[in-house]
């Protein structure tokens, strides 16, 4: 045996003692002998992942692959890392290969399915996930996410028929299908689902988390009733049980308006015109507030294209703020730097354009806070500002359960705090930008739909089309939980809710209708 060989099985036989350690000495002893050596490359990455060192695994499953194509571990590693990172193309890539090579291995059909939602590309999610479901994946969240897939396509029938079936094959996470049912929003929710709920929330053997989800799937069906006040204690339990585990860090928000509201537009930065092919629209405003209508409209004109609720403008944002200081570097950028932070944002995009389309859409509502930072990098760019009704627009956000962020969502103060800022930095915005951002109240797109297109597609300079008087006919997918609202046509039913809900609100009704007279007298004077 040579000393390479003896290394190799040293660290091979301390990996399996769990001697990390050791075996990763030994590793490195063979790659000093063998730079190429397969099987030390992938033992190298697997303790990489094990120490979260991503750049180090991702180097060696990189190197492991360009050994041996079709290495199946390093392909299973990349395509981790990739989703890790949330780059779903990337991960949608290996999988695709890993699907060749293994045609009837249902777990890594699994992974390709859902990748593929996340990618948008939603034929292929359902080919996969049907498949798994037809031959019984072990992993029931095959049939959470192909019920998923028909939300976004509109097939609510299917989607429903799914989301019962998940409920009785996945007991221990009915919680699940419960708020999945709920969130569908066209969907009538029964006496036998509010009996089954109501059985289940009084089991003591309940997460917290679990409990919520029931909760909120309750309030929902009370809200279908008509029974306001039932509803509101639903949803203020539900939020309750949240708020501890995801707690709003208002502190830290409020340092990071207040350092926004000092920044001032840089004017001496030439960004190249031959970079411009394709003109971003982000869509920007709080959460429920008509972002996703605004999407759908725009995406059934012909020269433009959505994406999804992209990552990449805060992920810029967090670099900055990671150098030193968001606003301190966003003020000091440089020709130069710009250049580099657009190609990188246009290359993480680019994936999901295709190449006719003139305009592509960036709707995520978050995205307000960083107006400053769009329009450093994309001068050119559209921003389009949603606003619903303050406190329309609070009971909607109370009332939704959030997968990930929007951690003030869980108490009325929260949202109150969070809406206050949002209307701060969005005049701060206006005043540097003015009339470079269009400024959109929902209920007047709801109750005077052509006027409010004409004016829409004006400002972003695109020709008027009837497809988007008639967006609600639009086959596009959508992944938000607005899917069922915007197969259908605008609906005045969305607005005034507040006043069902006012007596239950008591005395946060008033606060949010002082925010509300703010925001209409500083908008739609």
């Amino acid at each position: 045996m040579s000393r390479e060989e003896q290394y190799l099985k040293e660290a091979i036989s301390f990996f399996a003692s769990q001697q990390f350690s050791s075996s990763g000495i030994y590793a490195r002893k063979v790659i000093r002998k063998n730079p190429d050596n397969l099987d030390a490359l992938l033992l190298l990455a697997k303790l990489s992942m094990r120490q979260n060192d991503v750049g180090e695994a991702h180097k060696f499953y990189s190197k492991s692959l360009a050994l041996s194509p079709n290495c199946q571990e390093s392909l299973q590693g990349l395509a981790s890392l990739a989703e890790s990172k949330e780059r779903f193309f990337e991960a949608f890539d290996y999988y695709q290969t890993l699907s060749s090579l293994l045609p009837n291995d249902l777990g890594i059909r699994f992974k390709l399915g859902m990748t593929a939602l996340q990618n948008g590309n939603v034929s292929i999610a359902e080919q996969s996930l049907r498949e798994c479901v037809d031959q019984e994946f072990v992993d029931k969240a095959c049939l959470l996410n192909l019920a998923h897939v028909y939300k976004a396509k509109g097939d609510t029938d299917k989607a429903v028929q799914l989301y019962h079936q998940y409920i009785l094959q996945a007991p221990e996470h009915q919680s699940t299908g419960y708020w999945s049912l709920a969130d569908l929003k066209s969907y009538q929710m029964t006496e036998q689902d509010r009996n089954n709920i109501e059985t289940y929330l009084a089991a003591s053997n309940m997460s917290s988390a679990s409990r919520s989800l029931m909760l909120f799937a309750l309030g929902r069906f009370w809200e279908q009733q008509q029974e306001f006040n039932k509803a509101y204690q639903s949803m203020t339990q539900a939020n309750q049980l949240l708020s501890p585990a995801r707690p709003f860090k208002k502190e830290s928000f409020l340092h990071i308006i207040k350092s926004l509201k000092t920044y001032q537009a840089n004017n001496s930065i030439d960004v190249a015109q031959s970079n411009k092919s394709q003109i971003p629209i982000f869509i920007v405003g709080m959460p429920r507030s008509g972002t996703t209508l605004v999407e759908q409209i725009l995406a059934s004109h012909s020269k433009v294209q959505a994406t999804d609720e992209l990552p990449y403008i805060e992920r810029i944002a967090l670099q900055l703020e990671m150098s030193g200081g968001y606003v301190k570097n966003l003020q000091a950028l440089s020709t130069e730097m710009v250049s580099q932070m657009r190609q990188s944002y246009l290359k993480e995009v680019e994936p999901y354009l295709d190449e006719k389309a003139a305009y592509f859409i960036d709707k995520n509502p978050n995205n307000f806070l960083h107006i400053g930072l769009i329009k450093t990098l994309f001068p050119e760019a559209k921003i389009i500002n949603v606003i619903r009704h303050t406190t329309d627009n609070a009971i909607s956000v109370f009332k939704q359960h959030f997968s990930r962020g929007h951690d003030y969502s869980y108490s009325t103060e929260g949202i109150e705090i969070y809406w206050n800022a949002y209307h701060d930095i969005m005049q701060h915005w206006d005043r540097l930008y003015g009339e470079q951002l269009c400024h959109v109240s929902f209920e007047t797109l709801v109750n005077d739909p052509e006027t409010q297109i004409r004016r829409i597609l004006d400002y972003c300079s695109l020709d008027f089309m009837q497809e988007c008087i008639d967006f609600h006919q639009s086959k596009r997918t959508v992944l938000t939980p607005s899917a069922a609202q915007v197969r259908r046509p605008m609906n005045v039913k969305a607005i005034g809710m507040r006043d069902k809900y006012r007596q239950a609100m008591g005395k946060d009704y008033h606060v949010f209708e002082g925010i509300a007279a703010k925001v209409k007298q500083y908008y739609f004077r």
